[in-house]
Protein backbone atom coordinates (compact mmCIF):
# COMPACT_ATOMS: atom_id res chain seq x y z
CA UNK A 1 0.00 0.00 0.00
CA UNK A 2 1.56 3.53 -0.95
CA UNK A 3 1.97 5.91 2.26
CA UNK A 4 -0.97 8.40 2.38
CA UNK A 5 0.31 12.12 1.93
CA UNK A 6 -2.01 14.96 3.34
CA UNK A 7 -0.69 18.14 1.96
CA UNK A 8 -2.64 21.40 3.40
CA UNK A 9 -3.46 24.81 0.63
CA UNK A 10 -3.60 22.58 -1.40
CA UNK A 11 -4.66 24.69 -4.31
CA UNK A 12 -1.47 26.62 -3.78
CA UNK A 13 1.43 26.75 -6.47
CA UNK A 14 4.54 25.45 -4.28
CA UNK A 15 1.52 22.57 -2.77
CA UNK A 16 0.57 21.48 -6.49
CA UNK A 17 4.24 21.50 -7.58
CA UNK A 18 4.61 18.80 -4.51
CA UNK A 19 1.69 17.05 -5.03
CA UNK A 20 2.80 16.27 -8.58
CA UNK A 21 6.27 15.21 -7.40
CA UNK A 22 5.10 13.02 -5.34
CA UNK A 23 2.44 11.18 -7.83
CA UNK A 24 5.20 10.50 -9.80
CA UNK A 25 7.09 8.22 -6.76
CA UNK A 26 3.49 6.53 -6.49
CA UNK A 27 2.15 8.04 -3.32
CA UNK A 28 -1.49 8.36 -1.96
CA UNK A 29 -2.15 12.31 -2.64
CA UNK A 30 -4.83 14.30 -0.79
CA UNK A 31 -4.16 18.54 -1.41
CA UNK A 32 -7.46 19.59 -0.42
CA UNK A 33 -8.11 23.74 -0.98
CA UNK A 34 -8.67 25.78 1.72
CA UNK A 35 -12.59 25.31 1.32
CA UNK A 36 -12.24 21.72 1.26
CA UNK A 37 -10.32 21.72 4.07
CA UNK A 38 -9.63 24.99 6.69
CA UNK A 39 -6.86 24.88 8.70
CA UNK A 40 -8.15 27.57 11.16
CA UNK A 41 -11.92 24.97 12.20
CA UNK A 42 -11.08 22.50 14.35
CA UNK A 43 -14.12 20.57 12.77
CA UNK A 44 -12.90 21.11 8.78
CA UNK A 45 -9.63 19.56 9.99
CA UNK A 46 -10.87 16.58 11.63
CA UNK A 47 -13.41 15.97 8.80
CA UNK A 48 -10.52 15.22 6.57
CA UNK A 49 -8.35 13.79 8.61
CA UNK A 50 -10.68 11.39 10.34
CA UNK A 51 -10.78 9.91 6.69
CA UNK A 52 -7.91 9.60 5.13
CA UNK A 53 -5.32 8.91 8.02
CA UNK A 54 -2.73 9.93 6.25
CA UNK A 55 0.72 8.56 7.07
CA UNK A 56 2.89 12.16 5.95
CA UNK A 57 1.64 15.68 6.82
CA UNK A 58 2.75 18.42 5.12
CA UNK A 59 1.91 21.73 6.41
CA UNK A 60 2.21 24.58 3.43
CA UNK A 61 -1.33 26.72 3.90
CA UNK A 62 -0.17 30.17 4.64
CA UNK A 63 -1.01 33.67 4.48
CA UNK A 64 0.48 36.93 3.99
CA UNK A 65 -0.80 40.54 3.31
CA UNK A 66 2.05 42.94 4.68
CA UNK A 67 0.86 45.57 6.68
CA UNK A 68 2.90 47.77 8.90
CA UNK A 69 1.84 47.55 12.75
CA UNK A 70 1.43 50.88 12.98
CA UNK A 71 -1.70 50.61 11.23
CA UNK A 72 -3.21 47.76 13.90
CA UNK A 73 -4.97 45.90 11.71
CA UNK A 74 -6.11 43.17 14.04
CA UNK A 75 -8.15 40.89 11.83
CA UNK A 76 -5.13 41.03 9.41
CA UNK A 77 -2.47 39.75 12.29
CA UNK A 78 -5.20 37.52 13.80
CA UNK A 79 -5.31 35.80 10.26
CA UNK A 80 -1.48 35.16 9.75
CA UNK A 81 -1.89 33.60 13.50
CA UNK A 82 -4.54 31.44 12.30
CA UNK A 83 -3.22 30.09 9.46
CA UNK A 84 0.30 29.98 9.63
CA UNK A 85 1.08 28.96 13.09
CA UNK A 86 -2.10 27.95 14.96
CA UNK A 87 -2.94 25.94 11.61
CA UNK A 88 0.37 23.79 11.97
CA UNK A 89 -0.41 22.71 15.15
CA UNK A 90 -4.25 22.35 14.56
CA UNK A 91 -3.65 20.00 11.43
CA UNK A 92 -0.40 18.19 13.40
CA UNK A 93 -2.18 17.32 16.46
CA UNK A 94 -5.41 15.86 14.85
CA UNK A 95 -2.99 14.12 12.78
CA UNK A 96 -1.38 12.36 14.96
CA UNK A 97 -4.67 11.26 17.30
CA UNK A 98 -5.07 9.01 14.11
CA UNK A 99 -1.73 8.12 13.17
CA UNK A 100 0.78 7.93 16.51
CA UNK A 101 3.57 7.70 13.82
CA UNK A 102 3.15 10.69 11.41
CA UNK A 103 5.38 12.05 9.64
CA UNK A 104 5.45 16.03 9.53
CA UNK A 105 7.16 17.99 6.97
CA UNK A 106 6.51 22.16 7.59
CA UNK A 107 7.14 24.50 5.03
CA UNK A 108 8.17 27.69 6.38
CA UNK A 109 10.20 30.61 4.57
CA UNK A 110 13.69 32.20 4.83
CA UNK A 111 11.20 35.44 6.28
CA UNK A 112 11.50 33.04 9.74
CA UNK A 113 15.27 34.37 9.87
CA UNK A 114 14.94 37.84 8.08
CA UNK A 115 13.49 41.10 8.67
CA UNK A 116 11.08 43.06 6.88
CA UNK A 117 9.80 45.65 7.88
CA UNK A 118 5.89 45.41 7.03
CA UNK A 119 5.76 41.60 7.33
CA UNK A 120 5.90 41.17 11.36
CA UNK A 121 3.63 38.92 11.76
CA UNK A 122 4.45 36.48 8.89
CA UNK A 123 8.35 36.63 10.41
CA UNK A 124 6.94 36.19 13.91
CA UNK A 125 4.98 33.02 13.08
CA UNK A 126 7.37 31.17 10.62
CA UNK A 127 9.96 31.47 13.00
CA UNK A 128 7.69 30.14 15.13
CA UNK A 129 6.71 26.75 12.79
CA UNK A 130 10.60 26.06 12.55
CA UNK A 131 10.89 26.37 16.75
CA UNK A 132 8.07 23.93 16.57
CA UNK A 133 9.47 21.49 14.25
CA UNK A 134 12.70 21.39 16.56
CA UNK A 135 10.69 20.88 19.45
CA UNK A 136 8.63 18.28 18.03
CA UNK A 137 11.86 15.97 16.51
CA UNK A 138 12.72 16.65 20.70
CA UNK A 139 9.51 14.97 21.61
CA UNK A 140 10.08 12.28 19.38
CA UNK A 141 8.52 12.97 16.24
CA UNK A 142 10.30 13.16 12.48
CA UNK A 143 9.91 17.03 11.78
CA UNK A 144 11.86 18.87 9.61
CA UNK A 145 11.23 22.60 8.30
CA UNK A 146 11.78 23.35 4.70
CA UNK A 147 11.89 27.25 4.41
CA UNK A 148 11.90 28.65 0.17
CA UNK A 149 13.19 31.85 -0.39
CA UNK A 150 11.67 33.83 -2.72
CA UNK A 151 9.46 31.65 -4.63
CA UNK A 152 7.93 32.04 -8.13
CA UNK A 153 3.97 31.62 -7.02
CA UNK A 154 1.03 33.61 -7.63
CA UNK A 155 1.01 35.11 -4.44
CA UNK A 156 4.57 36.99 -4.86
CA UNK A 157 3.47 37.59 -8.28
CA UNK A 158 0.35 39.63 -6.70
CA UNK A 159 2.63 41.47 -3.89
CA UNK A 160 5.22 42.24 -6.14
CA UNK A 161 4.32 42.14 -10.50
CA UNK A 162 7.17 43.94 -11.54
CA UNK A 163 9.99 41.66 -9.58
CA UNK A 164 11.95 39.70 -12.67
CA UNK A 165 10.92 36.05 -12.42
CA UNK A 166 14.06 34.76 -13.93
CA UNK A 167 15.42 35.23 -9.89
CA UNK A 168 13.28 33.25 -8.44
CA UNK A 169 13.10 29.67 -7.33
CA UNK A 170 11.04 27.44 -9.03
CA UNK A 171 8.34 25.45 -7.50
CA UNK A 172 9.12 22.32 -8.55
CA UNK A 173 12.77 22.58 -7.78
CA UNK A 174 11.61 23.05 -4.27
CA UNK A 175 8.93 19.92 -4.65
CA UNK A 176 12.17 18.15 -5.19
CA UNK A 177 13.76 19.22 -1.76
CA UNK A 178 10.53 18.42 -0.11
CA UNK A 179 10.41 14.50 -1.74
CA UNK A 180 14.32 14.67 0.16
CA UNK A 181 12.41 15.43 3.45
CA UNK A 182 9.63 12.71 2.57
CA UNK A 183 12.35 10.07 2.22
CA UNK A 184 13.98 11.46 5.57
CA UNK A 185 17.85 12.11 3.84
CA UNK A 186 17.55 14.99 6.46
CA UNK A 187 18.22 15.28 9.97
CA UNK A 188 15.31 15.16 12.29
CA UNK A 189 14.66 18.95 13.06
CA UNK A 190 16.57 20.67 10.99
CA UNK A 191 15.30 23.85 9.18
CA UNK A 192 16.84 24.02 5.72
CA UNK A 193 16.51 27.29 3.79
CA UNK A 194 16.07 26.75 0.36
CA UNK A 195 16.81 29.42 -2.63
CA UNK A 196 17.25 29.38 -6.25
CA UNK A 197 20.92 30.06 -5.67
CA UNK A 198 21.53 26.71 -3.52
CA UNK A 199 18.83 24.18 -4.55
CA UNK A 200 20.79 22.44 -6.80
CA UNK A 201 23.50 22.04 -3.89
CA UNK A 202 20.70 20.68 -1.16
CA UNK A 203 19.71 18.23 -3.87
CA UNK A 204 22.81 16.96 -4.59
CA UNK A 205 23.25 16.27 -0.79
CA UNK A 206 25.73 19.00 -0.11
CA UNK A 207 23.89 21.13 2.31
Amino acid sequence: MPKKVLITGGSGDIAQAIKSELLKDGFDVMAPSRTEMDVTDWDSIENVISNYKPDILINVAGYLIPKSIKEADLENTKRHIDVNLSGVFYCTEIGLKYNKELDIINVGSAAAIESHATWSEYCATKAGVAMATKCWAEDGLYAVCISPGRTRTKMRKSLYPDEDQNTLLDPTDFARVIMKAVYKEFENGIQIIVRKQNVEQILRGEI
